[in-house]
């Protein structure tokens, strides 16, 4: 770069924007590492910005909690930390940047090859003087404005999320809570109330199971795509009802035509109600239909009577 811009540029301050977002979602990861499972690992990949993060995946969560004990808690040379990480093929990279994140007062961005950290700190902090920034975010922050991708592809990711993809997408839900309300209540105009629903929702879910047949005959379901309708009605509730399985009968496509044949969660069984309940019981799970079930139900909650239909 042949200059730094302005810490009062528009473009600066909306990176800067960016990068505190992002900061603060690895901070709360980080800060459950002893707990870190693989979900949360993927999560923390996709926002480290050092090209060498990529040998982070083959890591097992178990061992990176290890690692992530000495590094925040023992006080040990950064040379013999290095070789730690190094020992499970991670680079010294991914170590400098969980520094950077954790405590940016005291640790820069690793965007130069490092041969000397020590040194590498020194020349940071003369430049942090220079340009007359408080910290090592602000200062990454101009040193990378032209990479300020970072919320817009957040953005973006939400906006492909679909009725039939939601869990493909859960990681994002990390991200929600950060945004702006202007921000939110963007894409919340954008998105179908069920996804939004499941992607804010801050209580535990419960599995529900619809059953496919009777919604596609249902009369008061006025959207082509019947199911569609009814997550709808679905997203009202009070309560989540996430992840959702339907069970059609084994003749339904020769008698609907809905996109929800393709789903990774449908069912195919005749007759229909008995797998909806046993469906229902093995997940502690709720079901929605119209019908009563008298000759299987056992206790199961079905919630069609609550949507208002």
């Amino acid at each position: 770069m042949s200059r730094l811009r302005d810490i009062y540029d528009q473009q600066y301050l909306q990176r800067l924007h960016s990068l505190e977002i992002k900061r603060k979602v690895i901070v709360d990861i980080l800060k459950n590492y002893k707990k870190i499972e693989k979900e949360k690992l993927e999560v923390l990949i996709k926002n480290l910005e050092h090209p060498d993060k990529i040998g982070l995946r083959k890591v097992n969560p178990l061992i990176f909690s290890f690692l992530m004990d000495s590094l925040l808690n023992i006080r040990e040379n950064i040379d013999i930390k290095i070789t730690e990480f190094e020992k499970s093929k991670i680079s010294k990279y991914v170590l400098f940047e969980i520094l950077f994140w954790s405590k940016p007062s005291s640790y820069p961005f690793p965007n130069e090859k490092i041969t000397s950290y020590k040194l590498f700190v020194q020349q940071k902090r003369e430049k942090v003087k220079k340009f007359g920034v408080e910290n090592f975010l602000q200062l990454y922050a101009l040193e990378s404005v032209e990479k300020d991708t970072f919320l817009k592809e957040v953005k973006s990711t939400i906006l492909k999320i679909k009725l039939e993809n939601i869990e493909e997408y859960l990681w994002v839900r990390d991200f929600i809570d950060y945004l702006s309300p202007i921000e939110r209540e963007g894409l919340k105009q954008k998105l179908h109330p069920y996804v939004w629903k499941v992607l804010t929702t801050k209580n535990s879910a419960i599995p529900i199971v619809i059953d496919g047949n009777n919604v596609l005959m249902c009369a008061k379901l006025k959207n082509p795509e019947k199911i569609d309708s009814l997550l709808e009605h679905i997203a009202r509730l009070s309560q989540t009802y996430f992840p959702f399985y339907i069970v059609f009968d084994e003749n339904a496509k020769y008698k609907f035509h809905t996109k929800y044949f393709e789903y990774k969660r449908v069912y195919y069984h005749s007759p229909a109600d008995e797998l909806i309940i046993g469906l229902a019981k093995e997940l502690g799970g709720v079901v929605c239909s119209q019908d009563r079930f008298k000759d299987y139900n056992d206790g199961v909650k079905n919630i069609w009577y609550e949507l208002g239909i």
